[in-house]
């Protein structure tokens, strides 16, 4: 299975490296590529082309802009849906800029680990994204 990571030269934080390693302790037989485009806008170029050899690709892009992050996701969904390739699409707004050195490393920690667990959900268990009813507190007098 060969997943591709795509992200921007903008982006404020590369855990591309660490991701690799968590995902490679999971799935057996992965191979990995990276791809890093100049401007957020070419990611779904880049996506597409992409999919000529992926089984599944991660994007991760920071933007604030919410024009772009919906122009973004429209176009990424399009390439999807064309090509019948998974794609996780974490299109977030920045937490890592305006953070201490500490911060920035334990927030780029738990950011490996959300994703590498998503990826692995995504492909092996999508029953893990089954919706639970919301529990009410009842009490019994």
């Amino acid at each position: 299975m060969k997943i591709t990571f795509i992200a921007y030269k903008d982006n404020p934080v590369n855990f591309f490296k660490e991701l690799a390693s968590e995902l490679s302790k999971k799935i057996s037989g992965l191979e990995l590529g990276e791809r890093f485009v100049p401007l957020i806008e070419d990611i779904p170029e880049v996506a597409q082309e992409a999919t000529e050899d992926s089984d599944f690709i991660f994007i991760f892009a920071v933007t604030d802009d919410d024009e772009e992050k919906k122009m973004l996701d429209a176009k990424l969904i399009d390439v999807e849906l064309k090509t019948n390739v998974r794609m996780l699409k974490a299109i977030v707004a920045d937490e890592f800029s305006d953070i201490d050195e500490e911060e920035y490393q334990i927030e780029k920690d738990k950011t490996v680990e959300k994703y590498a667990q998503m990826v692995v959900d995504i492909l092996f268990n999508e029953t893990a994204f089954e919706p639970q009813d919301k529990e009410f507190d009842l009490w019994v007098v």
